[in-house]
């Protein structure tokens, strides 16, 4: 189980889940009920990365969409960097339950919540995180498809992403040793959580860390066409390293 991270969408709506109106304004303004995919695009004039917009949750059509732009960059040449934070190896359930309830403090996404979903969304209760959400059953949303991308064809397509005690660890190596409370421990994983994050690490554990890991791919690769498969807060972060590793680089309108 991979589990896919939307920084943009996961803040805006666990800040306004508890208002049905403004959770609606939030989710209209990520596009979420849109049927067409958001390309980006940028080169070094020589290296050609391209980006489709990805929302972890959405429309049927939109994920045809996606799936359509994916097999046209693959007919292309292109290879394609899919987002999907990986679980993680445990040798025992303490240990693992420690760092999935550091993940949540420091994220405050509960991953094994998301597991047993399937996603953020519960088709079959048309919730999100256990909450009815109208705008869930107004617009036939549902979770990312598993289709959109082809495993284990590790020739085109390649996750490029962290996993969960990884991101623990690059944020205690950065702030420093993250200690869990008692509200920390005594909450289940599962169980309703509240716990005010600190939004610096929330940020690197969310975007950063990963957005450098994505980067140091792309630089470090022979293939000369890219396709990333991420959320759209991603790409400028991307850039940006890019950037500042090689001044040639820009974004363009096409390729």
């Amino acid at each position: 189980m991979k589990f896919y991270l939307h920084h943009s969408f996961f803040a805006l709506l666990t800040a306004l889940l508890f208002s049905s109106c403004l959770t609606n304004i939030a989710l209209n303004s990520l596009g979420i009920a849109e049927k067409n995919a958001t390309l980006k695009y940028a080169t070094n004039g020589e290296k050609k990365i391209a980006s489709v917009y990805i929302h972890h949750i959405g429309k049927k059509e939109y994920y045809d969409d996606v799936k359509y732009k994916i097999d046209s960059f693959l007919k292309e040449g292109f290879i394609v960097y899919f987002e999907a934070v990986r679980p993680g190896v445990f040798k025992d359930s303490l240990k693992k339950d420690t760092i999935y309830k550091k993940a949540r403090k420091i994220s405050g996404i509960d991953f094994a919540s998301m597991k047993a979903n399937g996603g953020y969304i519960d088709t079959l209760n048309k919730t999100i995180f256990g909450k009815k959400i109208k705008y869930v059953a107004k617009h036939n949303l549902i979770n990312q498809p598993k289709y959109l991308i082809t495993i284990p064809d590790s020739i085109h397509f390649r996750n490029v992403d962290g996993n969960i005690p990884e991101l623990v660890d690059a944020c205690e190596k950065k702030f420093g040793l993250i200690t869990l409370s008692q509200y920390d421990f005594e909450t289940k994983l599962g169980e309703k959580y509240k716990a005010k994050k600190d939004k610096k690490m929330s940020n690197y554990f969310l975007e950063v860390y990963r957005n450098n890991l994505i980067s140091e791919s792309i630089i470090s690769d022979p293939n000369k066409k890219i396709l990333l498969i991420y959320g759209g807060k991603h790409f400028d972060g991307i850039l940006e390293n890019l950037i500042a590793a090689d001044k040639n680089y820009k974004e363009v309108k096409k390729l």
